[in-house]
């Protein structure tokens, strides 16, 4: 007999969480996905109307599950609800009902977007013959600003003797840093009203974008409890001008923090170069290994450049599925695509 397909359902709960718990590869302990249930569903400010997901059972257990995590976003200069591919997991022996998850999905994603930006290599093929197309961004390359050359070169398989002479070169090129007159940018643990009279002013900037008022990004930024991530804002005369967004990941075993959002107002000069002080002197303080910064935009990538720091191509795959009268609206120039869009700003890794 097939495995059964239906909705999670609040009840299902539990049980859900001990199967992922004892998936293969995955995290296992119970409480873990209880607090992903948490950020995805209970705490999210746009899971209302809107399914969890769907699992596949026999015999009452779970064999199979997919997420569906649901999150403001600006999409034609109008607030939406969007949905993203979540812990597609399924157990060998029901790999056969595997598609019958994201189908469902997508059938109750007709309306809006949906994304998938953690996918593997083998998934995005499969996700690529069912209609799901690249994101229209430039993240697949990526800025790097080096802490600790001791760690970063061996990681790289280059001597660890060149720290000193590539620690020169790198201090050289980011001169832009250090520009007098930049404005000032520091960590920030609360996220209030300026970042919404911030979003206010600057929400005309794309017409599609993640949604970046206060509740969105204290969801974002503050709701998570196992992925610990930053918010630096930058202030000049008296008000937010900008902010930017790191989480922790671990790449080659150096500790790392990645950039996930960016945003500024333009009216203000220096604010990426403020920013990208800001968390260099303070990733040096915490024993941060790298810090890397998508190019969220080609513009951003080139004034990444500009600022001094080195470039490189990041692997990140971010793909989106929707009828083709929305997939339209998402023009490069009119879009600006972070690292918040879909889970992979709530992954673990």
């Amino acid at each position: 007999m097939a495995p059964e397909l239906a909705a999670v359902l609040p009840q299902d709960q539990d049980a859900l969480a001990s199967f992922l718990a004892s998936f293969p590869g995955l995290e296992g302990r119970p409480e873990f996905w209880r607090n992903r249930f948490r950020l995805w569903w209970q705490g999210n400010p746009a899971f209302f109307g809107t399914p969890a997901g769907w699992v596949l059972r026999q015999d009452g257990a779970i064999q199979g599950f997919l997420g569906n995590m649901p999150s403001f976003f600006q999409l034609g200069g109008r607030q939406a609800t969007v949905h993203a591919v979540t812990s597609w997991m399924v157990l060998p022996a029901a790999r056969e009902q595997s598609l019958s998850l994201i189908m469902e999905l997508m059938r109750a994603s007709e309306k809006t977007l949906l994304f998938d930006t953690t996918p593997t290599a083998e998934v995005a093929e499969i996700l690529k013959s069912l209609g799901f197309v690249d994101v229209p961004w430039a993240g697949a390359r990526e800025s790097l600003l080096v802490l600790d050359w001791k760690r970063c070169l061996p990681a790289a398989g280059l001597p660890s003797l060149a720290a000193a002479a590539a620690d020169y070169l790198q201090d050289l090129r980011l001169k832009p840093l250090a520009r007098p007159g930049l404005p000032e940018s520091s960590p920030c643990a609360e996220i209030a009203a300026e970042f919404d009279e911030l979003w206010q002013r600057t929400s005309g900037l794309f017409a599609n974008t993640n949604l970046r008022t206060a509740e969105a990004l204290r969801w974002h930024c503050l709701g998570d409890p196992d992925v610990d991530k930053r918010v630096f804002a930058c202030r000049s005369g008296g008000r937010l001008a900008g902010y930017m967004v790191l989480k922790a990941r671990t790449r080659r075993g150096l500790k790392t923090m990645e950039a996930a959002d960016f945003w500024e107002d333009p009216a203000v000069p220096g604010v990426l170069e403020s920013s990208l002080a800001a968390v260099r002197d303070w990733g040096k303080t915490q024993g941060l290994d790298l810090l890397a910064f998508p190019h969220f935009s080609a513009g951003l990538g080139e004034r990444l450049g500009r600022a001094g720091l080195f470039e490189h191509a990041s692997g990140r795959r971010a793909l989106v599925c929707g009828k083709p009268e929305l997939l339209e609206r998402l023009k490069p120039e009119d879009s600006y695509f972070v690292g918040l869009q879909g889970d992979y700003g709530a992954a673990v890794s």
